[in-house]
């Protein structure tokens, strides 16, 4: 519309993080400030930046810049033990410039575990909780369904389950636009009463508040779409992830084996892969529970998908979920409590 600009989303990319580093980070920043109003701190290494950076049209000087940092936190590595020995990394470093205003929010496609304890430690986390969560669509063939946790939270209580269903109820409703999400535990059976402990304990807490809880859903639910916040403990939700993009592999896999290289089979495959591995669609999703944004991404992530990823990081600010989060997880404790 003429006469109108839309306001530039500053966002921190960690470039030095991922499989591939600077190599594919400089192109998908690249190309992430072609595809609308942001701008991009490259942090890493400066040398390394610049001698990628160099090998493409020099971008406008207000929409890339590169802000040095000193090391990589490897994957295997403890983030808490990194934090220490490694503060200026780069993902420890694109959590400051967030906290010091100076972005909008991170991105990054290294050490999930970093990345957290980047967030976590940095931004803080919300009252009452510890540690952040995970939470975002698995399967394609039911992409408005958020799964929380996906890893963060191995170890949880009824309590913190009980958080992330209010997290992920304002997910649902700012990001996919969802005006009463259906909620439900992830559990092995769909009757009450089915499920371990902390499912049955869980239970008992949705059904003293007021969200839209509708009992338990089994795994083979998950691709019909039944609820659109799925809560399960950070096990089950990586497990339930990693086992989809496994399967999304090995069908294309089979695919090739019986029809060959051809046209409609490379079709076929690139449906199947991204039915199956649908945060590449998002490049990555937002980390809940933290005062800031943070976008974490898989470490094999190609150009297209960390631009999706900084596009998603723009798309999340302008919802204003990072504000909208405390507010929930107040209105469902006091409804817990009462």
């Amino acid at each position: 519309m003429t006469g109108i600009t839309e306001k530039i989303t500053s966002i921190a990319l960690d470039a030095m993080g991922g499989d591939h580093g600077p190599k594919v980070m400089i192109p998908a920043a690249l190309k992430a400030i072609n595809n609308g109003e942001v701008a991009i701190s490259l942090v890493g290494d400066q040398a390394t930046i610049q001698i990628e950076l160099d090998k493409y049209p020099k971008p406008p000087e207000h929409l890339i810049n590169i802000v040095p940092s000193e090391g990589i936190v490897q994957e295997g590595e403890s983030p808490a033990l990194a934090y220490r020995t490694k503060p200026k990394a780069s993902v420890f470093v694109s959590a400051g410039i967030v906290k010091m205003g100076k972005a909008d929010g991170f991105v990054s496609m290294g050490s999930t575990g970093a990345s957290i304890a980047a967030a976590t430690v940095v931004y803080g986390t919300l009252d009452g909780i510890d540690r952040g969560a995970l939470g975002g669509p698995v399967v394609g063939y039911a992409s408005n369904t958020v799964i929380i946790d996906l890893g963060t939270n191995v170890d949880t209580k009824p309590g913190l389950l009980v958080d992330f269903a209010a997290l992920g109820n304002v997910m649902s409703k700012l990001i996919y636009e969802n005006d009463n999400p259906r909620i439900a535990l992830l559990s092995v059976g769909s009757e009450e009463g089915k499920g371990n402990s902390l499912v049955k304990e869980t239970t008992e807490l949705f059904n003293a508040i007021d969200l839209n809880f509708i009992g338990n859903i089994e795994p083979n639910d998950l691709p019909k779409g039944k609820a659109e916040v799925v809560i399960c403990d950070g096990f089950v939700g990586n497990v339930i992830l990693k086992l989809t993009e496994g399967l999304g592999d090995a069908v294309v896999n089979h695919v090739h084996e019986v029809l060959g290289d051809t046209k409609e089979s490379n079709k076929l495959s690139k449906e199947i892969f991204e039915k199956m591995n649908i945060l590449e669609a998002f490049g990555g999703g937002p980390l809940l529970g933290v005062k800031g944004l943070a976008i974490v991404g898989h470490g094999s992530s190609g150009v297209d998908a960390v631009a999706n990823a900084i596009g998603t990081a723009k798309y999340v600010i302008g919802t204003g979920l990072i504000e909208a989060q405390q507010a929930e997880l107040d209105r469902i404790r006091i409804a817990v409590k009462n």
